[in-house]
């Protein structure tokens, strides 16, 4: 049996970088942007996600130079990533959606048990 729903960080992380390539500070920023401020990535969280989908493929970094002259490692999603994106992305909002009939009163769906 696969998870009831994919990782919300590894899924937040790919569509961070879907756009364009991000170093994980801007990952950070952009996740807690996006969410109005509900969301936020902690260090420890943020890197090892970032590992992780680099070892997989799903991810390719590189060493950049920020416009404050340091250096940081910039991610960019690669093909595999993208079509991971789109899955994960797929599963995420038919489970979450399966999720709220549990969760709303209301009528059962067609075929739904009691």
């Amino acid at each position: 049996m696969d998870a009831l729903v994919p990782s919300v960080p590894t899924l937040l992380v790919l569509r961070a970088l879907e756009e364009e390539p991000r170093h994980g500070y801007g990952i950070a920023r952009w996740v807690e942007g996006r969410s109005g401020g509900e969301l936020s990535f902690k260090e420890g969280t943020l890197y090892p996600v970032l590992h992780q989908l680099e070892r997989q493929g799903l991810v390719a970094g590189r060493w950049t130079t920020s416009p404050g002259g340091r250096r940081v490692r910039e991610y960019a999603l690669t093909d595999n990533g993208r079509r991971a994106l789109e899955q994960e992305r797929e599963l995420w909002l038919r489970r979450s959606r399966a999720v709220d009939r549990c969760l709303v009163p209301g009528e059962v769906p067609a075929g739904g048990l009691v």
